[in-house]
């Protein structure tokens, strides 16, 4: 019923303005002028007719006996079908030392040319057509895989996210969005002053380079504008066309495999690990030589302050190291950790140094003092740690024993001389320390 009204309605208007109707795009004319007006010369013709777009994508897909979606283009030629492929950069994800991978989101897009797919019309106005989802399995498409992918899916909210465009002389674009993670070789030994080359590999699966060649855009890679990651700066450093794999007689699979190449250049930032691993390691070993200052008899404060140092550095090495994988070579983090750990370590021995010297010279003093005082013990000592007595008696002592009572007396003097020395060879070493390590990791180069 509506289709009847909206053909009298463009009577009418054909009747008012003296024009045949026709067709605009195909140029056909539907309706016949009969005696006193015009008639529908094929409902049938006009219910099932088709835009050009369709026309096209009918002839070179569904009614093209020539066409097999199953066979490259060249298949039976001598040469290679050319694929250009780049690629657009959406975001990278993460990057993760431990498993020596990281993860990005990209669209990836090819081009290439299949005349068997090459098709014109009369208006010219037609540049392009865009192919469905639907229709995509009908077209040839080249095997692309990632030789170092991990895991990778395709997007498909709320619809496939996929392209695919057909021009007049039968080039073909192609894009599809993919989010994947990759492996990356990674090399920590200057960890976290690290600079990280973590490689995209494409290849063809199925197809030999006899059949299928892989080649580089002219810009062969985009970065989406303000791409940032929070412990790295991204920049691609390259791309090659020749990385091919070459399949010797010992394999099952003879042959060379087209592959190209593109590098990601991944340089650590370094804020972090000053805020969360450097200076709080540096104010532990600081606070380690706190006990340098206090007195030799307060043995529950050095020695909790010690302990509390030694234990603290180790969970903080710990922590910092967790993250990533138990390689057999030295890392700059496990020199700094090593280090400082040494330094908290030699504070809490240079006490336990201290100490015993203190005891020593304490327990021969008494003995000293209790084999020659005169009828009474000694009750006291002064503030030099010379005894006195609360008696007027004179102690009296042999000659050997005054010997052993000044030697015990200079041990003392030897403990308090190690705190002095040691509150100030402790910082010039750690300062010399920091000195050769920030110069060999921030300048050498591997």
């Amino acid at each position: 019923m509506r289709l009847y009204i909206y053909v009298l309605i463009c009577l009418s208007l054909e009747l008012m303005c003296g024009y045949h109707i026709r067709d605009s795009k195909r140029n056909l004319k539907v309706f016949q002028y009969v005696g006193r007006g015009y008639k529908l010369k094929s409902f049938k013709k006009w219910h099932s007719l088709k835009t050009p777009r369709q026309a096209i994508i009918n002839a070179i897909l569904h009614n093209n006996k020539t066409y097999d979606p199953r066979i490259p283009p060249d298949f039976e030629n001598d040469y290679p079908t050319k694929v250009t492929v780049q690629i657009y950069v959406l975001s990278f994800d993460s990057v993760n030392e431990a498993a020596m991978e990281y993860s990005m989101s990209i669209f990836l897009r090819t081009n290439w040319t299949d005349s068997r797919l090459s098709w014109s019309d009369n208006s010219k106005l037609l540049k392009r057509l865009e192919i469905d989802t639907k229709l995509m399995p009908d077209v040839w498409m080249p095997d692309i895989y990632f030789i170092n992918e991990k895991f990778a899916n395709i997007h498909d909210v709320t619809v496939p996210n996929r392209l695919l465009h057909i021009y007049r002389n039968g080039s073909i674009q192609s894009s599809i969005r993919i989010s994947m993670s990759a492996s990356c070789d990674m090399f920590l030994q200057r960890y976290p002053h690290d600079e990280q080359i973590c490689s995209l590999r494409i290849g063809s699966y199925s197809y030999s380079s006899e059949n299928v060649v892989y080649e580089w855009h002219s810009t062969p890679i985009i970065m989406r504008n303000g791409l940032t990651l929070p412990r790295f700066t991204v920049k691609s450093d390259g791309v090659r066309n020749n990385c091919e794999h070459n399949f010797n007689d010992n394999n099952m699979i003879v042959g060379e495999y087209t592959c190209i190449q593109i590098d990601f250049t991944l340089t650590r930032l370094f804020g972090y690990y000053i805020a969360q691993v450097y200076i709080p390691s540096v104010l532990i070993v600081i606070l380690s030589w706190v006990s340098f200052w206090i007195d030799i008899d307060a043995i529950p404060a050095r020695v909790s302050l010690g302990l509390l140092t030694v234990l603290t550095m180790t969970t903080q090495s710990t922590g910092a190291r967790s993250a990533l994988p138990r390689v057999s070579y030295i890392k700059a983090i496990d020199v700094w950790m090593s280090m400082c750990l040494v330094f908290v370590f030699a504070a809490l021995l240079e006490f336990a140094y201290v100490n015993v010297q203190a005891r020593v010279e304490k327990r021969r003093r008494e003995s000293v003092l209790h084999s020659t005082s005169s009828g009474r013990t000694v009750e006291g000592f002064d503030r030099n740690g010379d005894p006195i007595s609360l008696e007027t008696k004179e102690i009296t002592m042999s000659a050997n024993k005054r010997f052993l009572y000044l030697r015990d007396k200079l041990r003392r003097q030897r403990a308090r001389m190690a705190d002095k020395i040691s509150r100030v060879a402790f910082p010039i070493v750690f300062v010399a320390f920091n000195a050769i390590y920030w110069l060999i990791y921030t300048f050498y180069v591997t």
